[in-house]
């Protein structure tokens, strides 16, 4: 009789873990809609993915030398700009080569800056610095539908 009660308890455990798992995939949001760039602007998105095991500090943007703002992990924000080419600098404490990239966008074009890290990139002669490298890559705009 125990036998039975043990092998039904299972039973009954596992589809209350089924059920819950069933809701929590069908609770998820809608992604939210963003309308086109405004007409004879582009627009330059900037993202982060989240990967705990890399910074958890925010990356800060400048384009053509002026602070446009910050990502976090698993963020992304975008700014509607005029036509033109951008020179793209994460701010670094730490300088390495291909960190900054140049972007020319056109009106109606859509650009896709990942933003990724080498988290505790080691400074100088000192072995116990550690300090964060971000690096800009422009990626194809597919990226931003599946983000």
């Amino acid at each position: 009789m125990m036998a039975l009660f043990l092998q039904l308890r299972g039973w009954v455990n596992a589809a209350g873990l089924l059920l819950m798992l069933s809701a929590a995939a069908c609770a998820t949001s809608p992604a939210p809609q963003v309308a086109a760039p405004p007409p004879g602007q582009a627009r330059i998105w900037f993202y982060r993915l989240w990967d705990p095991s890399e910074s958890l500090n925010v990356a800060n943007i400048d384009v053509n030398g002026v602070y446009v703002g910050s990502v976090e992990p698993g963020g992304a924000f975008y700014r509607d700009v005029t036509p033109g080419v951008y020179h793209i600098v994460p701010q670094n404490q730490y300088l390495d080569y291909n960190q900054n990239t140049n972007v020319a966008v056109v009106p109606g074009f859509i650009a896709v800056l990942d933003l990724s890290s080498w988290a505790n990139a080691v400074s100088g002669a000192q072995r116990s610095v550690h300090r964060d490298s971000w690096y800009a890559r422009l990626v194809p705009p597919q990226y931003a539908l599946v983000y």
